[in-house]
């Protein structure tokens, strides 16, 4: 529920009065519901720092996410958000998708940002933040101000927040330089290889044909697992298959796809491998295509290598098995299953599968989230599809006690939902984390596995 709105004085706008190179004296105006105009006024560095800490204040990263994630764009000199602010990007509101303004609100509401408080927009390009200060002023929010976060960069003791491992998550125009020749920000490697990941042989798959990042080659996720289990692979064939890929332990492997869980089933197993620098791209092919950027419609054939260089996986513990999970019953002070499925799958009212018949979940487990349905994964990306922040992340986790301190072993159905927030925990540098990849078909003795205790219903608190 939104807050009663308080009007702020006008002497506020006075006392931040402020010369050019604050600049908190400028203001422009948005324009609300009714054709009135609420004041957006600029504010300064020392103005910011003064109020980051008061509960009346709260500051907003309105750039792409990936600059709240880490990546130095627009010119920013430091990569990250300053320290406290929490995101809602101006990317969010240009977002096509199904009950927008309802998936809007909620956001709001999550990130305390409340029309009673005075609110802090920065951008670094000086349109995002005018264009979520124009939608929050249709809102009803008055108290809002503009700032150019360059400004906070430059000074090295204001402090600013980059996720330990934000490099994993890489934005389009990353892949755009890399194809285009470039060295990208953090790419060392002397080789790469960008695939598209769904599910189907390349003539059948609607992603690929209907047009690709130029130069991707498809991977058809049957190429990683097999049924009934949909495990993944024996490690010798996924090490044929990495082979078969063009892919050594030294290339730089770019996942995408339409289906992020896809992409991020790939990026796990090939880090699993020991492919030492695999990369996913944050909102898969929306954001390739929505950034203008060109895409190709011919195949890409694939070109093996014949070594690579490793004749067994690299990092095993990244993805464990049925006795590994078992652990999170014997020893639960040590280990946690984190349910990556729907409540609905977690409380046993449908498996979330039409080749899963047994319903309810691990005796053991607590629930990670995950969307609405076993094909949605709305609690864990924002409109554009982008991951959502690890602050929000944390926060749904604390709600039914799932701590990092813990080896946290994530699961879904059959893998492909687990692995998107796998691959989210280790951007955030969350350590002792990996996939459990029989999840619920395995754990529930669908396909004739001895089961696993079974629990269903809510738990209680």
């Amino acid at each position: 529920m939104k807050k009663s709105i308080k009007v702020m004085l006008t002497a506020v706008a006075l006392t931040l009065s402020m010369t050019a190179l604050t600049a908190c004296g400028t203001k422009d105006k948005a324009k609300d519901n009714e054709g009135s105009s609420s004041e957006v006024k600029t504010i300064s560095t020392e103005e910011l720092a003064k109020n980051i800490k008061d509960d009346k204040w709260i500051v907003v990263d309105t750039r792409a996410n990936d600059a709240y994630n880490g990546w130095k764009l627009e010119g920013v000199e430091r990569g990250g958000h300053i320290e406290g602010a929490v995101d809602f990007s101006a990317d969010w509101l240009n977002a096509d998708t199904e009950k927008k303004e309802e998936s809007l609100a909620k956001d709001l509401e999550a990130r305390g940002i409340s029309a009673d408080k005075n609110v802090i927009l920065y951008d670094a390009n000086g349109e995002d933040a005018k264009e979520v200060a124009d939608y929050l002023s249709k809102k009803g929010f008055k108290n809002l101000y503009t700032y150019d976060v360059k400004e906070w960069a430059k000074d090295e003791n204001n402090a600013m927040v980059a996720y330990p491992n934000y490099e994993m998550l890489v934005p389009a125009s990353w892949v755009k330089d890399l194809i285009d020749g470039k060295k990208p920000e953090t790419y060392e490697g002397k080789e790469f290889k960008v695939f598209e990941v769904s599910w189907g042989e390349e003539k059948d798959s609607p992603d690929y044909l209907k047009g690709h990042i130029p130069g991707a080659v498809h991977i058809n996720t049957d190429e990683l697992e097999e049924g009934p289990l949909w495990n993944r692979l024996s490690d010798d064939k996924l090490i044929e298959f990495a082979k078969a890929n063009g892919v050594t332990t030294d290339t730089t492997v770019v996942l995408y796809g339409g289906d992020t869980c896809a992409a991020s089933r790939a990026a796990v197993i090939f880090k699993y491998l020991g492919v030492k620098d695999v990369r996913l791209l944050n909102g898969g092919t929306s954001k390739w295509t929505n950034a203008g950027y060109e895409v190709e419609t011919k195949s890409n054939p694939k070109v093996a290598v014949e070594s690579f260089g490793a004749d067994a996986p690299l990092k095993k513990d990244y993805i464990v098995d049925y006795d590994k999970a078992l652990t999170a019953v014997d020893k639960p002070e040590e280990n946690t299953l984190v349910d990556i499925r729907s409540w609905e799958e977690y409380i046993g009212k449908t498996s979330g599968y039409s080749y899963i018949k047994p319903t309810g979940r691990p005796v053991c487990s607590l629930w990670g989230h995950g969307g609405s349905d076993s094909a949605s994964m709305e609690d864990f990306r924002n409109e554009d599809n982008t991951m959502v922040s690890g602050d929000q992340i944390l926060k749904m986790w604390k709600e039914y006690g799932i701590t990092t301190d813990k080896n946290l072993m994530f699961f879904c159905g059959t893998g492909w939902r687990a692995a998107e927030v796998l691959w989210y925990a280790d951007v955030m540098g969350i350590e002792n984390i990996s996939l459990y990849d029989g999840g619920w078909n395995e754990w529930s003795g669908n396909t004739g596995t001895k089961a696993g205790p079974v629990a269903t219903g809510e738990p209680q608190k």
